[in-house]
């Protein structure tokens, strides 16, 4: 977030913590096969990025929270190499030797920034106790200027005997965390999904 005018400390802060207190991903398209019975028993988890170390992090701690509601998992990156161009008949092997009846994939798609204005705000200070009317005066909190970054992210989940596509979401992230708390609520709102949907428990 990108201040432009100078604020005051107290006025940023209290902004700053009710930007960071908003759900930071929502879903903007979800599909489902409704021929597909579900639940789903082992999912191999593929997260797609140039930094190894945010896939790790991001598959591990998908598996992490698929495990906390009773669906097994696997990280991608624990039986694939990550330098290797793969194909879906190398991952499709690799999920059937580890008993993965599906694979997931997600992939970031585009990114977009927003500029908007926030007005100033004029708030009471304590004055002076000569009289009654003196006993409040106003300061003004300048207006400024926020960008917000968002990431969106496409999430497939494919049946590993028929090769189709059997789940698919698009969601929409904004930046404003650590990568770790962002991928950490992405996968939340992802497996919340897949939960409601019935496709895991």
């Amino acid at each position: 977030m990108k201040k432009i005018r100078h604020i005051s400390f107290f006025s940023a802060l209290i902004t700053l913590f009710l930007l960071s207190s908003c759900a930071t991903t929502t879903t903007t398209n979800v599909w489902r096969d409704q021929t597909y019975g579900g639940p789903v028993k082992k999912i191999l988890v593929m997260g797609i990025s140039q930094k190894k170390g945010i896939q790790r992090f991001f598959e591990d701690e998908f598996v992490r929270q698929l495990r906390e509601r009773g669906t097994d998992g696997v990280a991608g990156y624990s039986i694939l190499p990550y330098d290797e161009k793969m194909d879906k008949d190398f991952i499709a092997a690799k999920a059937r030797e580890l008993g993965a009846d599906t694979v997931l994939v997600a992939r970031p798609l585009s990114r977009k920034t927003e500029r908007s204005y926030v007005p100033g705000q004029v708030y009471a200070v304590p004055g002076s106790y000569s009289r009654w009317g003196s006993y409040y005066g106003h300061t003004y909190s300048p207006g400024y200027v926020v960008e917000d970054e968002y990431v969106f992210i496409e999430t497939n989940l494919y049946d590993v005997a028929t090769e189709k596509l059997i789940w698919a979401a698009e969601s929409e992230t904004i930046i404003l965390a650590t990568d770790q708390e962002l991928i950490k609520s992405f996968i939340s709102t992802m497996v919340a999904k897949l939960a409601s949907d019935k496709l895991i428990k």
